[in-house]
């Protein structure tokens, strides 16, 4: 039929759609409503969701609905007919307690009337329309469908009193987005929270608005009522509902019980059915039975994550059912496609025409005949006969009597279940068999005609697998064998576009590996060997099996089939990218559970104090992660990074907010993280190419960081109270247990902050944007889950802890960042007061609420302790707080607290004795660097504090964690603070507090410089603490001077200097710099020098790394400043230089492209030669005179400088260097004559003097080559100039060494007649009345020598 078969009258009205008229169908005179619907602005995917909702529809028969009886489509829209509520005849009232006058209704017979003319109905009338109500919607949800847009202009009054509801189903064809925005555009009076929020909903959405219209009924108004669209919903999300006086007790606990804001807590079927509110008495109509009911999933939604399942309760006496494998687990999270897990679809109410499952399945369908069929072996067989006829070929694929039959066979054991009829283990494994054989043989077939039923089989397969009982070992492993396979051929379909069967299929491989985690949990305490050997067996056998069928790239090739559909605008298989999640963490779960019953676990810290500690050196996977865990983090880290679509499938499964899939989702992106250094900027938005030292702005809006920071900010309202009702603020917020959901987030910050800290990524703005805005406002929300808890102080709360370590290790991106930003000011006050820390750190570990029963006692994770985030936030606050700040903190007694974090020992404080491996500390490598750093920033808090921090046992305890021992337990540890980069952290902390004394004698004022090493280990100058030192404090000064002697002593018998050398063999060549640094300063002093050397500093091989032409520049250049103090300093060093090999390098140094380096080897190269000739025959060997010669014209003013020194020692000792110094004269001569330092001229002036030292070899080429005559110029030009000289200092005149260089001259008679010729004669003897002794005595020397011929 067509438009053309109907008489159109009138418009009646708008709908949600388009609009209504009323008709009247031709031939016939039957009065009609014709509800136009156009296609204009709708996809192709809606117009045919629509046509299919039509379709299913039209089969819907309830006396209160209105009654679909024809449709009809042309090109430009679609027309749906319906019956037509008619006025209502007052005199034929069939409901006695309905007054007819209140009945005034218009033609439209709208209960909206009713409300705008009378405003309220008392409650026996409320109660009458509740109860027809109630019996439409469990109609429509037995049939899966959701009506959606349940307000008073819905519901109608047909003749007879007659309720119906109407203009339903048909936003169920739209799109997600778009029943949103309607709804939104629209008056949000009657829509649930879920729905306001734009989150994912179910069934209950409807009961809500029932709850709301029942009240406006009753009360005259809705229970939230504003002018404004946003105060409403504000009001809807937040505000209790407040109930009248006047209202029975049956019905306030009827409305409470639908309007709960939590939509699982809600009452709902089939509880709802037996409320005696609603309940049919013997008196009133027998209500239609239910087609099939499932209230497990309705009232279960994230109980996977929660790990707490809803028991049912009725008077039906419905059974709780027992999770296969002891995992109470829902599998589905609100999805369109599956708003009813259990229920029968629509497409299936037609009966097959089998009379034997027609009544098998009329008796399923409560819960006494569900349980007669369950017991019944032959029905049982009847039931399931039409599922085996598919395996057996005698079918033709896709004939519509089978499927109608295989249909009716589904819903009956989808009312079994519902029902908890299914309690024989037995019974269970041979159905959920008999499912995996039909399911395996329909999937095989590859019909698009078979999508239907391939869902609803695996949907029963999914809910018996997370309710049910395994009937034994073999059964369980069978069936995982038979679902994989399923699976695999699922995922590798290209045909399936609907995604129903995909989610499904995908939802049933999370319901058993969910289930094998928590059987591996849950065998970890068991106290029967035998059970816990078998459990075992099976639960590897499947972990094994799903590594040999490659499980995890099947998973991944889900997440990105769900990302391309996403990208493309459709988000039919977000739900399968959620499921997707939770598998891969479920497998990686499993993995390391597995891994840690067989491998104990402890921070590295509490592993060095604990006398059970057990190194395993062969293991080189690392002590936390399983390979086989690795090894799928390796596989999906590799995918993510690879493909756009696995990206934002992941984004998508975040911004969903289901609790299940984000636990999952945000734990497998910090694997990833930890996995690879490129994760965490690409979850920051930040290009992959990009320069390390290039600061952006990162963590924008659409990143998966700004995601997770709004997941926090939406959690935030579950740590509040709400003071007018005084319940748990979980009724806000939908997550079932949101603390863990923020534990989870809080790792992952800190996760992504520590990495890129790792990779030199050195400022927040890559995490928080460069908007001070969202800056304030993301570092805020950190700081609520930790203040919150400031008055609960006597337990250290994950929650808590966790936040703090996200703020801290944020914050610790500011420190070396080259770009300014707000973020250090903004995060200092939120910092918790001194005192707060104070206490945190002496709340004694092990009674915290544990969230992850795996983890050790004292951590947050594998990689995470519980003081972490307390000491990082000290570390910060020490750092950016001014002196007064720091000598507050340390009058407190916080560096001795620190200190007894480090030296805690569990042994002594546990009841257990010595058995005892809890971790009383609670610190990571990451907590061990920073608590080492915030005693180094307490140092300059004052002399007291100072030699507190600097006592022997201490120094002791701090030089313990650069033990070998200890440094490998940190090489094999995984994640922020292990491994090399962790072993380079502790190194240089400890190094820096090591250093203090060192370097705050150097940097004293009045300090003359004694060497030229002063400069050497400059690295450990730079953002070292000392600065802090107010130098003005000359007590602080002084003791520092004071006690170095004794402090240098400390060192030796602890035994530092070996202890740094041995730190060397555990680094790469980049990280070298400090401990190099530190062997520089400490080899200026005697006995820390001889320590050295006698320990092996300079074994050849060493010297060989070190002076590798890939180290870093500092470490070059403190390496050569180490071979030239120790030179300086004694001969006797010599020897062990000499076998160090270090000549041939220092060569090469010389022609160096950096002048810094060049002018080092020269240093160097001098000292070699200070104290002895020893060097001389290796130096003519390794041809180094010639290249010292060509330094001394060198571009660099200190490379010439050295240059001139180092030739003037080469000359010193003896003569065997004279003909190959010859060269030389002409250079020195031109220093002399330059515009050169003081220092080089002196320099150049003694080297002359030590080529006429030992014999007359050089005094033709000394005069001919101008040399004498320079050396007289010098003499000229200083004598002209008022002598203040400064012995040792960088500006002393050479006028002195000139004279002595002349006087050493007119020892040769050549010498001698060429200065009685010179014109400069007379300036010496000027010089003779110097009020100078020395210069006054050389100058007389030379007048002597020169007179006497």
């Amino acid at each position: 039929m067509g438009v053309e078969d109907y008489h159109v009258i009138e418009l009646v009205g708008e709908g949600s759609f388009g609009k209504v008229y009323k008709g009247r169908r031709k031939y016939t005179g039957q009065t009609v409503a014709m509800k136009f619907i156009m296609k204009h602005g709708k996809s192709d995917k809606d117009v045919h969701n629509l046509r299919q909702e039509i379709e299913i529809l039209r089969k819907l028969k309830h006396e209160n609905i209105i009654e679909m009886l024809d449709s009809f489509e042309s090109p430009q829209e679609f027309c749906v007919v319906t019956e037509f509520a008619q006025l209502m005849d007052t005199n034929i009232l069939s409901l006695s307690s309905i007054r007819p006058d209140i009945f005034r209704l218009q033609a439209n017979g709208e209960l909206f009337e009713i409300l705008e003319d009378d405003k309220c109905l008392p409650e026996e009338q409320v109660q009458a329309i509740a109860k027809q109500l109630v019996r439409a919607l469990h109609y429509l949800h037995s049939n899966r469908i959701i009506h959606r847009d349940m307000k008073p202009q819905n519901i109608l009054i047909g003749k007879g009193s007659v309720v119906k509801l109407c203009d339903f189903g048909f936003a169920r064809a739209m799109s997600m987005n778009t029943v949103v925005l309607r709804s939104i555009k629209g008056t949000p009076l009657y829509m649930a929270p879920e729905l306001v929020r734009e989150q994912p909903y179910n069934h209950t959405a409807d009961l809500w608005s029932l709850g709301v219209i029942l009240y406006e009924l009753f009360v005259g108004q809705p229970p939230f009522y504003t002018n404004s669209v946003y105060a409403l919903i504000r009001h809807i999300v937040k505000d209790p509902v407040k109930y009248p006086d006047n209202i029975s007790a049956d019905f306030r606990s009827f409305l409470k019980g639908l309007l709960n804001k939590v939509p699982q807590n809600r009452l709902t079927w089939p509880a709802l059915l037996e409320h005696s509110f609603i309940k049919e008495t013997s008196d009133e109509p027998e209500p239609r039975p239910p087609r099939e009911i499932c209230p497990t999933n309705a009232r279960r939604c994230e109980a996977a994550c929660s790990g707490e399942g809803s028991p049912i309760n009725t008077s039906a006496g419905l059974a709780s059912l027992v999770p296969v494998l002891g995992v109470p687990d829902s599998t589905i999270d609100n999805s369109p496609h599956d708003e009813f897990p259990g229920f029968a679809s629509p497409n299936d109410v037609n009966p097959s025409g089998c009379q034997i499952l027609d009544r098998l399945e009329n008796n399923s369908r409560t819960v006494k005949g569900s349980q007669i069929i369950s017991k019944d072996n032959e029905a049982l067989a009847h039931v399931l006969e039409p599922l085996k006829g598919w395996s057996k070929g005698s079918q033709n694929p896709c004939r519509d009597h089978d499927v109608l039959m295989s249909n009716q066979s589904l819903r009956i054991l989808s009312n079994l279940v519902a029902a908890g009829a299914i309690l024989s283990s037995r019974l269970l494994d041979e159905i959920i068999q008999e499912l995996l054989v039909f399911t395996a043989h329909i999937v095989r077939l590859k019909s698009s005609e078979l999508v239907d039923l391939m869902a609803r089989s695996l949907s029963i397969i999914k809910i018996l697998l997370d309710n049910g009982r395994s009937g034994g070992a073999g059964s369980c492993f069978r069936h995982w064998v038979s679902l994989t396979e399923i699976f695999t051929e699922v995922v590798a379909c290209k045909d399936n576009a609907s995604g129903k069967v995909l989610y499904e299929s995908t939802a049933c491989v999370t319901v058993m590996l969910a289930s094998v985690a928590q059987g591996l949990k849950s065998f970890c305490s068991d106290s029967d060997p035998g059970i816990i050997s078998t459990a075992n067996e099976i639960l590897k056998r499947i972990l094994g099996h799903a590594k040999t069928c490659r499980l995890v790239e099947h998973l991944c090739l889900s997440l990105a089939t769900s990302g391309s559909s996403l990208i493309s605008g459709s988000s039919d298989k977000l739900c399968a990218a959620c499921e997707a999640c939770r598998a891969i963490w479920s497998l990686i779960e499993a993995s390391e559970i597995l891994y840690t019953k067989e491998n104990a676990h402890q921070f590295p810290l509490s592993a060095l104090q604990s006398p059970l500690l057990r190194l395993n050196i062969s293991n080189q996977e690392g002590l936390l992660l399983s390979s086989e865990s690795v090894k799928i983090v390796d596989v999906v880290t590799e995918v993510f990074l690879r493909s756009k679509a696995v990206q934002v499938a992941l984004c998508y499964c975040l911004h969903q907010h289901l609790e299940a899939s984000l636990c999952a989702g945000i734990q497998l992106l910090l694997r990833c993280c930890l996995h690879s250094a490129i994760v965490p900027g690409a979850l920051c938005g930040l290009p992959s190419s990009l320069p390390v030292t290039t600061i952006v702005s990162g963590g924008g809006d659409g990143t998966i960081v700004s995601e997770i920071f709004s997941i926090l900010s939406f959690c935030t309202s579950s740590f509040e109270k709400d003071t007018q009702t005084c319940e748990t603020s979980n009724m806000k917020c939908k997550f079932t247990k949101p603390a863990v959901l923020v534990l989870h987030c809080c790792l992952i910050i800190a996760t992504i902050a520590q990495c890129l800290k790792a990779t030199g990524r050195n400022s927040a703005l890559f995490m928080l944007t460069t908007s001070q805005k969202k800056q304030h406002s993301r570092l805020a929300v950190l700081a609520h889950y930790f203040s919150s808890d400031e008055k609960q102080i006597a337990s250290f709360q994950p929650c808590s802890a966790s936040s703090m370590l996200a703020l801290a290790s944020i914050l610790s991106l500011e420190t070396g960042s080259t770009v300014e930003s707000s973020v250090s000011e903004i995060g200092v006050p939120l910092i918790p007061r001194t005192a707060i820390l104070r206490e945190w750190f002496q709340i004694s570990l092990g009674n915290e609420n544990k969230l992850e029963t795996h983890i050790v006692d004292g951590a947050l994770s594998y990689c995470h302790g519980l003081r972490d985030g307390c000491v990082g936030l000290l570390d910060f606050q020490l750092r950016w707080g001014g002196p007064l700040y720091v000598q507050e903190l340390c009058a407190s007694g916080i560096p001795l607290l620190l200190i007894g974090l480090l030296a805690k020992n569990p042994s002594k404080e546990s009841p257990q004795g010595i058995e005892s491996t809890k971790d009383q500390v609670g610190l990571s490598p990451v907590g061990v660097v920073w608590t080492v750093s915030s005693i180094c920033h307490c140092l300059p808090g004052g002399a007291v504090t100072f030699r507190q921090i600097m006592k022997s046992e201490h120094i002791k305890l701090i030089s313990d964690l650069l033990s070998d021992v200890h440094l490998n337990l940190i090489k094999r540890s995984v994640g922020p603070g292990g491994g090399k980069d962790g072993i380079r952290d502790i190194i240089n902390a400890v190094i820096d507090l090591l250093a203090f004394p060192f370097i705050a004698v150097q940097n004293a004022p009045g300090l003359p410089a004694a060497t030229a090493s002063m400069n050497s280990g400059l690295l450990l100058n730079m953002g070292s603490p000392v600065e802090r030192v107010c130098m003005e404090d000359k007590d602080m000064v002084k003791v520092i001077e004071e006690d170095l002697g004794k402090y240098i002593k400390i060192l030796l018998e602890v035994g530092v200097p070996g202890i740094i050398l041995r730190c060397l063999e555990h680094m790469e060549l980049k990280d070298l710099g400090r401990p190099v640094a530190y062997l520089a300063k400490m080899i200026r002093h005697p006995l820390l020098a001889g320590q050295l050397v006698k320990k092996g500093l300079l074994d050849p091989n060493r010297w060989r790394r070190l002076l590798n032409c890939t180290c870093p520049k500092e470490v070059t250049l403190d390496s050569l400043m180490i071979v030239s103090d120790l030179a300086r300093m004694h001969k006797g060093f010599y020897e062990y230089i000499d076998r160090a090999s270090v000549l041939e390098y220092l060569k090469e140094f010389l022609t160096h492209e950096d002048p810094i380096v060049r002018s080092k080897a020269c240093n160097a190269l001098g000292n070699l030669c200070r104290n002895s000739s020893y060097f001389y025959d290796s130096f003519a060997r390794y041809q180094i005179i010639s290249l010292l010669i060509d330094r001394c014209s060198d571009p660099d003013r200190r490379t010439r400088k050295f240059a001139s020194f180092a030739i003037g020692n080469a000359a010193f000792h003896n003569d065997k260097l004279y003909e190959e110094l010859r060269r030389s004269i002409p250079y020195l001569a031109n220093l002399l004559l330059s515009v050169e330092e003081d220092k080089t001229k002196a320099n150049a002036a003694g080297a002359l003097c030590n080529l006429v030292r030992h014999s007359n070899k050089l005094c033709e080429d000394i005069i001919s080559k101008g040399a004498m005559q320079a050396v007289m110029k010098l003499v000229a030009e200083c004598s002209a100039v008022p002598q203040n000289p400064v012995p040792g200092g960088v500006n002393e005149s050479p006028l002195k060494v000139a004279l002595i260089s002349l006087s050493k001259m007119c020892a040769y008679q050549p010498c001698r007649q060429f200065l009685r010729s010179s014109e400069l004669l007379p300036v010496i003897g000027q010089l003779r009345q110097s009020p100078e002794k020395e210069i006054a005595k050389y100058a007389t020397d030379i007048s002597c020598k020169v007179a006497s011929g």
